[in-house]
């Protein structure tokens, strides 16, 4: 499997996962793009990141946002691959110059 199951205190007493929430066994993050442009970009940053880990969360493009749902679905729970990915994908936001707005999160399916 290479992942371990972890509890939603040790997913969000990491580090570099401040734009995140966990709700149930689940993560999520919005981030602020400000273009659907901008967004893109992220959603395409965001796909590699998922390829190369093999481990996919769910999105939601709109304007001026992007919504990422995180959970490792043969568990139903998080684990240290939702962890590794969340970090991945806050900082490529950063790197895009995209703020995540971790007020903002709500759950969603």
């Amino acid at each position: 499997m290479g992942y371990e199951q972890i509890s939603a205190e040790q997913f969000s007493h990491a580090e570099g996962v401040g734009d995140w929430r966990v709700l149930g066994e689940h993560a999520y993050a919005v981030f602020r793009t400000g273009s659907f442009v901008k967004g893109l970009a992220l959603v395409n940053a965001i796909g590699e990141l998922a390829e190369a880990a093999n481990h996919h969360p769910d999105l939601k493009l709109g304007y001026p946002s992007l919504a990422v749902h995180l959970t490792t679905h043969d568990t139903g729970t998080l684990t240290t691959a939702d962890l590794d990915l969340a970090q991945r994908i806050s900082a490529a936001a950063r790197d895009l110059g995209v703020a995540g707005d971790p007020d903002a999160v709500q759950a969603w399916e």
